[in-house]
C-alpha cells in the first residue's frame, strides 16, 4: 500500500563523491542491438510523449517490477512515467494513442488474470469496443512459473501480447517471459534493458543524433542519483533522488506483533487479512531432526476485532496465505547497518512513492513491512556494489545473497531512505490447507517444513514465515499467539463432486498437507455415501520423515482409501521396508498399468509437491505411463496430458 509522504529537507551532509557519468551505451553493452521488429514509430517522443507502465499482480511481485522499471526509467532522465493498476482505470481508457504501453502480468490458478485485472482481461479479449490504433506501442512482459504450472506458462501474458497485435497496436519488443522457477529477477532485468535502450534509439532519433560505439553524447549522460557521504569517518550510500525521511522521536521500545491497527490508505495488510489465533503447534514425528515436519492450527472463531466483512470459513482444498516477521537478530543486523534508532517513528508524509506504512517505528517497518531474506533486485545489487556490470546469477541468485551481505562485502552502509526505497516488500506466504472443512469448519491445519540451507558462501539461511511459524504456539490469557493470515479460494482443487469417482493422489513431502485435507474430506464422505477407489502414492526424505500413519490407517479401515504406496528418498538400509527406497515417481512408473487404468476409467489425479523436483518429476512419469500403456508417441501424449487437465481430470497443488 503505498502511502503518503512529507517532504523534508535532507540533513547537512559533507561534500559528497558522485559516480562517473553512466550512459545510456555503457548500459547496453551487453544488449548491443535489438530484433529488427522492436521499434518505436516515429509518432513515440520521449520528451513529449506518455510511457505508461501498467501491472496486473495477484501478490505483489508484478507491482514491485513496475516501480522497479519506472525507477531505470526515471534514472535515466526520463520524464513522463507513471504506473498504474490495471484496475485504476476504465477499461476502454487504458490506452493512449502515441504512448507507450509497458503491460506487466502474473497469471493466477489455473491461467487466469490477477483479480486487479479481470475487468480489464475481459474486455480486451471479449467486448466489441476493443480495439486499437497502430500508433499505441505496447510491450509485455509476463510473470510465471513454468516448474509448477507448465501447461499454462505464462499464459495471460501470452494472450495479451497476442491480442493487443491482433487489434492493431504496434509490438515494440518482444514478449519478455519470466520464470519464477529460475531466476525471474534476472529475466526482468534483461527485459528492461532493451525497453530501455529502445527509448534510447528513439532519444537519438528524435534529436537527429546517433550512438556511435564508445561516445557519450551529453544529453543522455547522466548521474548516478546516488552519492557517497564520507562524514562522521563512515560510508553511506544515499540518493538525491529520495527526500530524508521524517523521523519523530520515540514513544517507547515496544515492537508491535502485528500491524492491525493501520487502517485505510495507510494499512500495510492486503484486504480480507484477519487475526487468527494459534490454536496448536507440534511437531509431527519426533525422529526427522530440525526439518521435520510440522502442523499448525489456527481458529476461525471471530476472538478479535476482525473486519465482519470478512468471511472466515474455507473449502477443502484452499490456501491459506501468512504474513511472517523477520527475526529480531536480523532485524537488528540491519538497524546496526543503516545506524537509525530502532525506536524512532516514521512520521507522515506526502510522497505517494513511499512504499510502507507511516506512523510506526522503524523497528516495526523492518520487522513486519521489509523481507530482509529477499534478494536484491539487480538494479539494487549494482548501486550497493558501486558497478554496473553484473553476473546476477552467479553473484547474488544462485549464492542466495542479501543486502546485507554485499553490504559487508564492500565495506558501506545504506541511508535508511535508499534501502527502504529499494528494499523488497515482504509478502505474504502461500500454504495448502491440511484440513477438512467439512470436519473442521472453525479452524485451519497447515503443514511446513522448518527451511534451513547453508549458501555457496557459506552463510545460515532460514526461511523468514517457517521460522516465524515455527515459534507460534498456544497461548492463553492476556498474550495468545496469533498470525496475520488470507484464506485464498482454490476452485480448480476440489474432489470431485460425485464420491464415487475414481481419485489418486500422488504426492511428496510438504505435499502432504492437502492430501490430508481430502483424506479427511473422504473419510466425512464415506460415512453416509457409496465410495470410489482411492489410491495414494506418498514421498517421504525417510521412514522418520512419514506422518499422519495413523490417518491413512483409518482411511484404508473405512474405505475412504483403497491402497497406500509410501516411498522413501533414503534411510531404508535399516528398516523392513528397502524394496520402498526410491523417488515416488519411479514407484508410480512400477504401477504404470494400473496408472493407466485408473486415467483411461475416468479416474481423477491430485498431484501435490514441490514444482522443480517432485513436479518435473510426476510430469516424466505420465507422459512415460501415457505413452507406454496408451500407445502414443511424445507429442500426443503431451497432448493427451494438457486434455486432462483441462478436463479438470489432472489437479495440481505445486509449489517452490
Amino acid at each position: 500500500m503505498f502511502v503518503r509522504r512529507l517532504l523534508h529537507e535532507a540533513s547537512t551532509r559533507a561534500e559528497p563523491l558522485r559516480f562517473a557519468p553512466y550512459t545510456y551505451r555503457q548500459r547496453h553493452q551487453r544488449n548491443p542491438s535489438l530484433p529488427a521488429q522492436c521499434r518505436l514509430l516515429s509518432s513515440f517522443q520521449p520528451s513529449q510523449s506518455g510511457i505508461r507502465i501498467l501491472y496486473a499482480s495477484q501478490t505483489g511481485t508484478a507491482q514491485l517490477f513496475a516501480h522497479q522499471l519506472a525507477e531505470c526509467l526515471e534514472d535515466e532522465g526520463l520524464e513522463n512515467v507513471s504506473v498504474q493498476g490495471l484496475e485504476e482505470r476504465p477499461p476502454h481508457e487504458t490506452f493512449t494513442p502515441g504512448d507507450l504501453h509497458l503491460l506487466l502480468t502474473s497469471c493466477t490458478g489455473k491461467g487466469e488474470p490477477p483479480d486487479n485485472s479481470r475487468k480489464f482481461y475481459e474486455w480486451l479479449m471479449n467486448h466489441p469496443s476493443a480495439e486499437l490504433s497502430s500508433d499505441v506501442n505496447f510491450a509485455v512482459f509476463g510473470l510465471g512459473n513454468e516448474s509448477a504450472h507448465p501447461n499454462n506458462y505464462n499464459i495471460i501474458g501470452k494472450r495479451i501480447d497476442a491480442r493487443l497485435d491482433e487489434l492493431g497496436g504496434t509490438r515494440v519488443n518482444e514478449l519478455g517471459l519470466g520464470d519464477d522457477g529460475g531466476c525471474i529477477e534476472e529475466d526482468f532485468d534483461l527485459w528492461m534493458d532493451k525497453i530501455s535502450m529502445l527509448i534510447a534509439e528513439s532519444s537519438s532519433e528524435s534529436d537527429g543524433s546517433t550512438l556511435s560505439e564508445g561516445e557519450e553524447d551529453s544529453q543522455l549522460s547522466l548521474e548516478s542519483p546516488e552519492v557517497v557521504d564520507k562524514s562522521n569517518d563512515e560510508t553511506i550510500l544515499t540518493s538525491s533522488k529520495h527526500p530524508t525521511l521524517a523521523l519523530e522521536p520515540p514513544r517507547n521500545n515496544v515492537i508491535r506483533r502485528d500491524l492491525f491497527h493501520l487502517t485505510g490508505s495507510n494499512r500495510f495488510y492486503a484486504e480480507k487479512t484477519a487475526k487468527l489465533k494459534v490454536n496448536g503447534n507440534h511437531l509431527l514425528t519426533s525422529d526427522a531432526g530440525e526439518s521435520a515436519l510440522r502442523e499448525m492450527r489456527v481458529s476461525l472463531e471471530r476472538d478479535y476485532a476482525n473486519d465482519d466483512s470478512i468471511e472466515l470459513s474455507y473449502t477443502t482444498g484452499d490456501h491459506i496465505l501468512v504474513y511472517p516477521m523477520n527475526s529480531e537478530a536480523i532485524v537488528k543486523a540491519y538497524i546496526d547497518m543503516l545506524g537509525v534508532d530502532p525506536d524512532a517513528i516514521i512520521s507522515e508524509n506526502n510522497d505517494e512513492a513511499y512504499p510502507y506504512p507511516t506512523g510506526i517505528t522503524v523497528a516495526e517497518t523492518l520487522s513486519h513491512c521489509v523481507d530482509l531474506g529477499a534478494l536484491p533486485s539487480p538494479s539494487f545489487s549494482r548501486k550497493i556494489l558501486g558497478r554496473k556490470e553484473l553476473d546476477y546469477v552467479k553473484e547474488i541468485a544462485e549464492p542466495r545473497r542479501t543486502v546485507i551481505d554485499l553490504c559487508h562485502e564492500v565495506g558501506t552502509k545504506l541511508s535508511l531512505e535508499l534501502f527502504l526505497y529499494h528494499a523488497t516488500p515482504m509478502k505474504p506466504r502461500y500454504y495448502s490447507i491440511a484440513s477438512s472443512s467439512t470436519t473442521s469448519p472453525d479452524e485451519i491445519s497447515l503443514v511446513f517444513r522448518p527451511v534451513h540451507y547453508m549458501t555457496s558462501k557459506g552463510y545460515l539461511r532460514e526461511g523468514v514465515c517457517t521460522m516465524y511459524m515455527c515459534y507460534k504456539t498456544m497461548q492463553k490469557g492476556l498474550h495468545e499467539s496469533c498470525v496475520p493470515a488470507i484464506i485464498s479460494p482454490n476452485p480448480g482443487f476440489r474432489l470431485p463432486e460425485d464420491p464415487r469417482t475414481p481419485v489418486m493422489f500422488i504426492g511428496g513431502g510438504c505435499g502432504v498437507a492437502p492430501i490430508r485435507a481430502f483424506i479427511e474430506e473422504r473419510m466425512a464422505l464415506a460415512k453416509s455415501n457409496n465410495m470410489g477407489p482411492a489410491a495414494l502414492f506418498m514421498g517421504y526424505r525417510n521412514p522418520q520423515d512419514e506422518v499422519y500413519t495413523d490417518l491413512v490407517q483409518e482411511a484404508l479401515d473405512m474405505g475412504a482409501l483403497t491402497e497406500s504406496d509410501i516411498a522413501y528418498s533414503s534411510g531404508c538400509d535399516l528398516c523392513e521396508a528397502p524394496a520402498h527406497q526410491m523417488p515416488v515417481s519411479d514407484m508410480v512408473r512400477l504401477k504404470g498399468e494400473h496408472v493407466w487404468k485408473h486415467i483411461r476409467d475416468g479416474g481423477h489425479i491430485y498431484l501435490c509437491g514441490g514444482a522443480r523436483t517432485f513436479g518435473l518429476a510426476m510430469e516424466s512419469a505420465l507422459l512415460e505411463i501415457i505413452q507406454e500403456h496408451g500407445s502414443m508417441d511424445v507429442e500426443h501424449a503431451l497432448e493427451y496430458l494438457r486434455g486432462l487437465t483441462e478436463e479438470g481430470r489432472l489437479a495440481e497443488d505445486l509449489a517452490n
